[in-house]
Order: C-alpha cells, then sequence, then structure tokens
C-alpha cells in the first residue's frame, strides 16, 4: 500500500523498492505473481462492507472505465487502445469499475474487470506467458463487463437504487436493454 501511494511517476515494483523501507522485492513479485488468493472472493467481501457504509435505496453503482499508460508489450491486455486518461489512443491498459457511492460524498470500488483487447483474446501463446487463467481469455466488450459487474453487485447483495453510466455505455443498447429488463432504474450520457 505505501508503495502504491508514493509520490514517484512509476509506480512498478522496481521504483516501490526504491521508495519504501524495509520492502523485499523478491517477497512482493512472490506475493502478486504466485500466490494463490482468490482476488474475486476478496473483491465480494470489500463489496459486503462497503455495502454497508455505503449501500442503500438512494446509493448508486457507478460504472467506468480507465485507462493506464504503458510502455511495453508483456502487461496483460496493454494494447494501442482509448486512455481516456491521457484523452487519446496510447499504448495503455484499460480496466472497467464499478463503484459504490451513498450520494453524501462516500463512494469506493466494489469491482473492476481488465478489458482484454481481441489482439490478446485471440493470441493463445501470449495468454499463456502472461499468465491469464483460460477461463478469463474470452473477449468481452467493455460493455460486457459492465454488465458483468452489474450482475455481480445483484447477486452479491449490494444495495443500490440505481446505475450512473457515461456515454461509452450509454451508447451499448444491449447493456441498457439488460438493464432495464433487469427492473434496474439507470442513467446513462448519450454523444
Amino acid at each position: 500500500l505505501s508503495g502504491l501511494l508514493m509520490k514517484a511517476q512509476r509506480k512498478n515494483m522496481e521504483r516501490m523498492e526504491e521508495y519504501v523501507q524495509d520492502y523485499e522485492y523478491q517477497s512482493l513479485q512472490q506475493f502478486v505473481s504466485d500466490s494463490p488468493w482468490d482476488h474475486e472472493a476478496l473483491m465480494k467481501r470489500i463489496g459486503k462492507d462497503l455495502d454497508a457504509l455505503l449501500g442503500g435505496k438512494d446509493s448508486m453503482l457507478i460504472i467506468d472505465e480507465s485507462g493506464f499508460t504503458k510502455k511495453g508489450k508483456k502487461s496483460v491486455g496493454v494494447a494501442r487502445q482509448w486512455n481516456g486518461r491521457m484523452g487519446k489512443v496510447d499504448n495503455a491498459q484499460v480496466g472497467v469499475f464499478a463503484a459504490l457511492s451513498d450520494g453524501q460524498g462516500g463512494c469506493s470500488l466494489v469491482d473492476s474487470r481488465l478489458y482484454l483487447p481481441e489482439e490478446w483474446t485471440e493470441d493463445a501463446k501470449r495468454c499463456e506467458q502472461a499468465k491469464i487463467p483460460e477461463d478469463k481469455r474470452e473477449f468481452k466488450t467493455k460493455p460486457e463487463l459492465a454488465w458483468e459487474m452489474i450482475e455481480s453487485a445483484q447477486s452479491g447483495g449490494l444495495r443500490f437504487g440505481w446505475v450512473g453510466l457515461d456515454s461509452l455505455y450509454g451508447n451499448a443498447p444491449e447493456l441498457l436493454r439488460n438493464i432495464a429488463d433487469a427492473s434496474l432504474l439507470f442513467s446513462a450520457d448519450v454523444h
């Protein structure tokens, strides 16, 4: 956590070693790369804890994506794609995120999905080298990932009165139909 919050331009494990006291590169590398922890179970637990603080009929589930600039080609999902943080197409990873907000200033992430461009899902060798689990190698659009997270929030018992979406999702008719068919209220920007 100290490494992720440090004031350095690049926040990879090598830079963290330079800034964080008592940091052990090999231990963190092993934890991130080889530990058998279940991130989905962790996200569900975080969702339940946050629901107790932020959930309710007046709360909102916010869906949005964010890009992370990358220089190489080996980070999972990296490709030349729209990076909203930079305002341009660039070499980046893109994640789709769900956050729960109580509308009173309380807001926190409750789910996330890494977007894998088709150039990744069509390259089994690249996926294998990057250690992407076989059941996660299917191409899904960002709206499809958003719907997965909305369904997960509902099945996980998160309490929210409506869903908020930006124009990428507001221009995805199938996603909007799915939300409406689930009898959820939503507000979506459109182009």
